[in-house]
């Protein structure tokens, strides 16, 4: 029976309610099938609860809760409640259980009856507050069926502005039923799975209970093995055990955070009017990957890409409106200045110094702390590239906070812990301007309150932003790929080191895997990639939509996102963003936006990184053949095959050598649809040369980095890494838009020690790099 809504439930319901819906879009994204029937299975029967979700179903076009579902001749009711007690008064349980199995046993019947019906029951969870992990017993929550009508009525007054519906994926009821045709068995096993989705919502969005920050700090230094560093540092140092507990203590004061969820709360309603006035949206893909590993019971290790101080706030606020608990964050002691200090400690942040190796004690009492966040099931996030990204591309990772995870992980192994790269981007980035006076040589700004303000007088439309979750990476299954023994064998120091240094280029190809492609970075792609810089409009709305063709392809076996609006509206949001102009239809930029732009492009430039390649080994290979001598697929597939292991090495490309015939032939058909080629067989030839020019030269500047690098080596093989870098700077200087980047180098420069090239071998390289264009 349906809870009927009173006129006064009905009033609260509409404006006293503003519930927020998981997953944002269920009907795509739990793959509802409306030609199926639906019925909501509840845990309680409430009003309240029942009205929400009618208005929920409203808004996401899913069937109406209130309406009975007419399936052949027998009308059912669209909900189950596994309690069906009234809040005011309580039904027996075996009254309870006698409803729910009678509703059961009605679908049971018509399943045995119907042999193509199948009836999706789809649990719904409710949370009128969501105190992480602070167990409160006046709120009310899915999973406690006992729950009075003024524990519910109170829970309603103070978080009706933060109610949560979390629809979950559908169960088959054929499926449930299979060849059992006993029906109260199948009915109390549908409980008892409906009951495991509540039971681990409730962790999932809630989170373990937050400790109090002062009890904790006296926990860890009260802590077994907090005890032994403390007596082998007063040993080594000479100082007393009193002394230095003291020091840890004031440590670990520095360190950790302070989680406040009335304090979240507040502040993200603060940040919602902040992303409401300078974003026209932010796009979040993919977390229903995340939502499920929550459900499964893992611990989650959140791992972002880091470009802009706005990351710190963008991940933790949006994991909260998905109904998943904020993290605790790893922030650069740097940011604990006043007042943004305080704000990050409350919302989860806790502050680590760039260095532990001049303090081994301040190193041990992190390392105390970070174990007891990671043990008691935090979600943790921190940024593996340890600093925000300069140049637009990914940095190479920092493995210092990783190498913790993972051990602490060895330590437990029976934990089900799960990392998830994340693709945090944005049409605009308010410290580019910053960025580029860095790296032309200009003292890097301390943070402080003055700078916070400043930001803050430059706020203006910044377009929207982009989260993209990747694939999460299972650690036990990771180990049981990478060390089939590594549960009964202890890792050597140089193990342990490696397989942490290839999780973590595992995590920065997982973050490009999930690259969003927005409209000015693809803009500025297209635009750096023209000569001088410019090209007509018409000429940059058919390089859109050439290269929406190719994304649409590679994101077939990827997590890419890429804008699929027409040519002209992507255009039209990129030339709103201000970073090129266009005067009588020729599109261009200065040489100042050029070199803003390069960031922007470096971005999302790895996306194209082998059609890029591909069309440079067309061109060059054309004019170096002859009029009788023709291009194959074969000589295509070489020339690539010597430079591609470089730049997957760059731009965190997963590693393609063994499918790299298959993935070329793909990008060929493309190719050859978008009229740019034509081939017969493993015969080629170009058709459209200025266009497979555009993609070539998205790499040019990549090639013209390796040629400097390689032409300095060839000149002097036994130079040291800091004289080629240098060289490699003075050869580059004038002939490169893009601010110089010492990593990069030095990426390149592992790449060829790895290969230990010899002299042929460079000159070899150098004669691919070099091209009649």
């Amino acid at each position: 029976m349906l809870a009927k809504g009173s006129f006064w439930s009905r009033m609260v319901s509409r404006f006293w309610v503003k519930s927020v819906v998981v997953p944002q879009n269920p009907l795509i994204e739990l793959k509802l099938d409306l030609s199926r029937p639906i019925v909501y299975v509840l845990d309680q029967n409430s009003a309240n609860d029942l009205l929400a979700l009618q208005k929920a179903c409203r808004e996401h076009a899913l069937p109406d809760p209130y309406l009975p579902l007419q399936v052949h001749d027998t009308t059912l009711s669209a909900v189950i409640y596994l309690h069906d007690g009234y809040l005011f008064t309580k039904k027996p349980l075996q009254q309870e259980q006698s409803t729910y199995l009678q509703q059961y046993q009605q679908l049971s019947d018509l399943h045995l009856k119907y042999a193509d019906l199948d009836v999706q029951l789809v649990p719904v969870t409710f949370f009128w507050g969501r105190n992480p992990g602070v167990q409160n017993p006046r709120q009310a929550f899915s999973g406690n069926s006992n729950v009075s009508f003024f524990q519910k009525s109170w829970s309603i007054l103070t978080a009706g502005n933060d109610h949560l519906i979390r629809f979950n994926a559908p169960i088959s009821v054929k499926m449930l039923l299979g060849k059992n045709n006993d029906s109260t068995q199948q009915a109390y096993k549908l409980a008892r799975v409906a009951l495991h989705y509540f039971s681990t919502q409730h962790r999932s969005s809630r989170g373990p209970q937050i400790p109090n920050r002062k009890k904790m700090i006296k926990q860890v230094v009260a802590s077994e093995k907090m005890q032994q560093i403390i007596k082998q540092q007063s040993i080594e140092s000479g100082e007393s055990e009193a002394v230095i507990r003291k020091k840890s203590h004031a440590y670990l004061e520095e360190i950790s955070s302070n989680f406040s969820y009335r304090f979240l709360r507040v502040f993200r309603f603060i940040l919602s009017k902040v992303w409401n006035g300078i974003y026209q949206g932010i796009e979040v893909n993919h977390a229903q990957a995340v939502r499920d590993a929550t459900q499964s019971g893992a611990e989650i290790i959140y791992m972002p890409c880091h470009r802009s101080h706005m990351d710190y706030l963008l991940l933790s606020y949006l994991l909260y409106g998905e109904g998943l608990v904020p993290p605790h964050v790893a922030a650069g002691v740097n940011l604990n200045f006043f007042p943004a200090g305080g704000i990050f400690r409350r919302s989860g942040a806790f502050f680590l110094r760039r260095s532990f190796k001049d303090n081994p004690l301040y190193g041990k009492v992190f390392k105390a702390y970070f174990a007891m966040l990671f043990k008691q099931g935090y979600p943790i996030e921190f940024f593996t590239e340890g600093g925000r990204s300069r140049t637009g591309r990914l940095l190479p990772a920092k493995t210092g906070l990783l190498a913790m995870s993972v051990q602490t992980f060895l330590d437990q192994p029976e934990r089900n812990v799960m990392i998830v790269p994340v693709y945090i981007g944005y049409d605009h980035i308010m410290e580019v301007s910053t960025y580029m006076k860095e790296l032309s040589g200009q003292k890097k700004e301390k943070e402080s309150a003055w700078q916070v303000l400043g930001i803050f007088k430059k706020l203006q439309n910044f377009g929207r932003a982009f989260v993209n979750f990747g694939e999460p990476i299972n650690l036990k299954q990771y180990f049981d790929q990478q060390q089939p023994n590594w549960r009964d064998q202890a890792l050597s120091e140089q193990a342990f080191q490696l397989q942490v240094n290839h999780l973590a280029n595992n995590v920065m190809q997982g973050i490009n895997q999930v690259t969003a492609v927005n409209a000015l970075p693809l803009c500025a792609a297209i635009l750096l990639a023209s000569a001088n810089y410019q090209l007509g409009k018409q000429r940059m709305l058919s390089l859109l939509q050439l290269h929406q063709q190719l994304l649409a392809q590679m994101s077939e076996s990827t997590g890419i996102t890429y804008p699929k609006q027409s040519p002209e509206l992507i255009y039209q949001q990129a030339l709103a963003m201000n970073k090129f102009s266009e005067s009588n239809h020729v599109v261009s930029c200065d040489h100042q936006q050029s070199t803003y732009l390069t960031y922007y492009r470096n971005t999302v430039v790895h996306v194209f990184a082998l059609p890029s390649l591909l069309s440079y080994a067309l061109i060059k290979l054309n004019n170096e053949s002859s009029e009788d001598t023709e291009i194959n697929v074969i000589q295509v597939i070489d020339l690539i095959t010597k430079l591609l292991g470089f730049v997957e090495a760059e731009y965190f490309l997963k590693d393609s050598s063994e499918v790299l015939k298959k993935r070329v032939l793909d990008l060929l058909v493309e190719f050859k649809a978008a009229n740019l080629i034509t081939f017969d067989g493993n015969i080629l030839s170009l058709s459209n040369t200025s266009l497979l020019q555009v993609l070539s030269d998205h790499l040019s500047e990549t090639r013209l980095r390796y040629h400097c690098v390689l032409s300095s080596l060839s000149e002097n093989v036994t130079q040291t890494d800091e004289t080629l870098i240098l060289a490699t700077k003075n050869k580059l200087t004038g002939k490169s838009i893009e601010p110089f980047d010492e990593k990069v180098i030095k990426v390149f420069i592992k790449q060829l020690d790895r290969h230990n090239l010899t002299l042929p071998q460079i000159e070899e390289l150098l004669t691919c790099l070099s091209a009649k264009e």
